[in-house]
């Protein structure tokens, strides 16, 4: 894709349309021959009797249960790689981070919010309505909100004191496993600062230079102020959804507790400086207790989703990020994290930027912390310069 005036964020903002609906097309021009094919056959034909092999009913043949025989060892996998997992063993190489509580019965609320956002949005569409129902939206917004009260509450107190500690009074808002930073209204807020940077230039930016500033504008389009901030980016995202609705039909615990590690995006991130300081990020697991099942039927599911504010830190910029493979214990692979970007201004710098991210790496703390997982891991770094 070629970013243009007009056009950087296209994907972001144009519905999804199946390439299986040219389909109504291919009517028109099939309408002659099936005409001529009925004609032919208008007089009669011999029918000759065959064995049958009926083809209508559905194929079960690669058909997968609902829920796997190892589904418990994916949901630790995916679960037990959050923050909480490794926030305690590298808290010295990494940044500050206030966790919130996120009951089950508030992951449902979510979780219903977004289902019911889908089918107000779908029954729009099939009444051929070309924009959202806003009104409805909004008002579904409204209710969810009020529901969530006091999960809005705990994440006010969460995020002040994150706000505390950034230079710029933000932070950052995730699930203890991943962030919302697909949510469409922090992408319109990207679009928007994209376009008002691209007017205020005095030269013609050339493509690699759009794509930094567009990825520049998405990075900072999640910084939030306020509970209520970070709840609108959390009630509008996919990631969140999928991983909360994921979380809530959990299979049920094991008599015996799991042993099973794993990768998901619960990467740490680390601060680094030309002093030799790296932000760290690892997306391992390590196993949480069973959870007995009562009597009566009834199965409880282990819970270990969080919230997790983090201060926001403006340091943190497309070029500073890192990422790296961790195998056997030993950092195998280090790349940019978004590679497919040029940054003119670390062109000199690699070796600096190695060094420090080796050194801490190399940390007690951080080796211990990839030990945990098992060796293997994806790390993310930051360089702060």
């Amino acid at each position: 894709l070629r970013p243009s005036d007009t056009a950087p964020c296209a994907l972001w903002s144009q519905p999804y349309r199946n390439p299986r609906n040219r389909g109504v097309t291919c009517f028109c021009s099939l309408h002659k021959p099936i005409m001529a094919f009925l004609a032919g056959i208008k007089g009669g034909v011999d029918l000759k009797a065959t064995d049958v092999n009926d083809r209508s009913a559905a194929n079960l043949e690669n058909a997968t249960p609902d829920v796997l025989d190892d589904e418990h060892e994916r949901w630790e996998y995916f679960f037990n790689s959050g923050c909480r997992t490794w926030f305690d063993l590298i808290k010295d190489h990494t940044f500050t981070s206030t966790f919130c509580t996120l009951d089950p019965s508030e992951a449902r609320v979510i979780v219903e919010h977004w289902e019911a956002r889908r089918r107000l949005i779908a029954a729009a569409s099939s009444r051929g309505e070309e924009s959202e129902p806003s009104a409805e939206l909004d008002a579904l917004l409204t209710r969810t909100l009020e529901s969530l009260g006091p999960l809005k509450q705990r994440l006010d107190a969460a995020v002040a004191e994150e706000t505390a500690k950034s230079s710029e009074g933000k932070a950052f808002v995730k699930l203890s496993t991943r962030s919302p930073k697909d949510s469409k209204k922090a992408l319109a807020r990207a679009k928007a600062s994209y376009h008002s940077r691209l007017a205020a230039l005095d030269h013609e930016a050339d493509d690699n230079e759009r794509w930094v500033m567009l990825s520049e504008e998405v990075t900072k389009s999640s910084a939030i102020a306020n509970g209520d901030e970070a709840l609108e980016l959390l009630l509008d995202s996919d990631r969140v959804y999928e991983d909360l609705e994921y979380a809530l039909r959990g299979p049920p615990a094991p008599s015996e507790p799991s042993t099973t590690g794993g990768a998901a995006e619960g990467a740490t991130d680390a601060a680094a400086s030309s002093s030799g300081g790296s932000a760290v990020a690892c997306q391992g697991a390590v196993a949480q207790g069973a959870v007995a099942h009562p009597p009566g039927g009834e199965v409880t599911l282990s819970w270990n989703m969080e919230l997790v504010a983090r201060a926001w830190d403006p340091r943190l910029t497309p070029e500073s990020e890192y990422r790296g493979i961790a195998w056997n214990g030993e950092l195998s692979c280090l790349c940019q994290y978004f590679h497919p970007l040029y940054f003119p201004g670390m062109r000199d710098r690699s070796e600096e930027v190695q060094r420090d991210i080796m050194a801490v790496y190399n940390s007690p703390e951080v080796k211990n912390a990839v030990a945990r997982l098992g060796g293997h891991c994806i790390i993310d770094f930051a360089w702060l310069g």
